[in-house]
């Protein structure tokens, strides 16, 4: 049996091997194969396409040709050509690059357009998100010299927080309406560092010392009320029972709070899962937004939500909110893209690595295409690099990096995932 090369995979030529010929014939899916072998698709894809071998798992043929051994309609299609299972890691005869499934006719009948995207020739050309989470495993842990992960428990003083100029503007704006009886909204996408960032500013104000932070404990915010809203004004800020009649809730928070301002003191009321609010909530708020002691206002507010939230706030589709959306800051936090190494270094450098011992200079633009969506009319760019799915897509490539035997995340490893 010929040698496979050897090197890098990402240095091989493209020249398929009958494993993928078999598995187009036989309806077998890389996703299957990945999965018999204990590695990653993109493995299998590079092993198709380009002969290679995954240094990191010595068990890596015998696991497939076990597989395809057991598998009746492969161990059929090598008999019919006088060929063993051992010879599924020889050179195709054909060149493979545009074939398709032998079932991808009845499909596309079906009307299930796509072949397997797991049988394409090369790396993707169409960039799909990955939501799905995973760790980096103890061998790559190893194999990249870090005693930890990065991502986890990551977060233990302010120093940590990764700042742009952006997240400092939105910290500003919040700090500002508690202090000062704002009303903004800070609004991102699941990951997006909302939490944190509402962290760090109750930190900074618990520090201080000069504001009293009112934060609902209540889990569902569906179910937030006028009345709920007030008990826990009264309970954040005073030790006094809660009166029963909203009447009288509302009296004695207005009392509280007037107090409270004479003595120095602002208040702030922290919302967070803000998206879950109803409409006549967001009305609500509003009113205590407008509790006053003269020009000076008695109660700032933030509200802290998902994209949904964002929807809310445009008049066109909600004139019932007008009120609401008239008088509300709107922050949004964006994606990380244009930051991403100085975020990832000071991720590294937390737990003693420096960002180049584990990144090549090209990954980081490839990373930003990886986390980089269009919208579904292609004309606009919408960026996922919040730090979840960049701390996910970061974990999958040191796990996949490691598994093709190299050093560094490279773009190449980058897209492949």
């Amino acid at each position: 049996m010929e040698a496979l090369p050897k090197g890098s995979p990402y240095r091989l030529e493209f020249a398929p091997i009958i494993l993928k010929e078999l598995a187009l014939a036989c309806d077998i899916s890389q996703t299957d194969l990945a999965q018999a072998a204990g590695c990653s698709r993109p493995t299998i894809n590079l092993c198709f396409n380009r002969g290679y071998i995954p240094k990191s798992l010595p068990a890596f043929r015998r696991a497939v040709e076990d597989m395809i051994a057991r598998h009746a309609r492969a161990a059929a299609w090598l008999q019919e050509r006088a060929l063993v299972v051992t010879d599924v890691w020889l050179p195709a005869e054909r060149d493979l690059r545009q074939a398709m499934p032998s079932g991808h006719v009845q499909r596309t009948r079906a009307g299930q357009r796509k072949g397997r995207a797991a049988l394409a020739a090369g790396n993707p050309e169409v960039i799909t998100i990955n939501w799905e989470v995973e760790m980096i495993q103890q061998e790559a842990l190893k194999g990249f010299k870090l005693f930890r992960n990065p991502f986890i428990d990551d977060i233990q003083k302010d120093g940590d927080i990764y700042m742009s100029e952006e997240h400092r503007y939105i910290e500003a704006a919040m700090l500002d309406a508690a202090r000062h009886g704002g009303f903004l909204a800070v609004i991102g996408e699941v990951g997006s560092g909302k939490s944190v960032m509402r962290r760090k500013v109750v930190e900074q104000l618990k520090r201080d010392g000069d504001v009293l932070v009112i934060y609902p404990q209540m889990i569902d915010k569906t179910r937030l009320t006028a009345g709920s809203i007030c008990d826990a004004i009264i309970q954040d800020v005073s030790s006094e029972k809660c009166r029963i009649r909203l009447e009288d809730k509302t009296r004695q928070v207005q009392r509280l709070l007037l107090d409270r301002a004479k003595s120095g003191y602002r208040a702030c009321l922290i919302v967070e899962e803000a998206h879950d609010l109803n409409v006549q909530t967001l009305k609500y708020l509003k009113r205590f937004y407008e509790l006053e002691d003269g020009y000076r206002k008695l109660l700032g507010i933030v509200l802290i939500g998902q994209t949904e939230l964002k929807h809310m706030f445009n008049e066109s589709t909600n004139v019932d909110m007008r009120e609401v959306i008239r008088r509300v800051q709107v922050a949004e936090i964006k994606g990380l893209n244009g930051h991403l190494k100085d975020y990832l270094a000071l991720k590294f450098k937390r737990v003693g690595k420096n960002i180049e011992d584990i990144f090549s200079e090209d990954a980081f633009d490839a990373l930003s295409q990886r986390l980089t969506a269009t919208t579904r009319d292609g004309k606009a760019k919408i960026s996922h690099a919040y730090p979840l799915l960049v701390n996910n897509h970061v974990a999958r490539a040191m796990n996949l990096a490691y598994e093709m035997g190299e050093e560094r995340i490279t773009a190449d490893v980058v897209m492949a995932l």
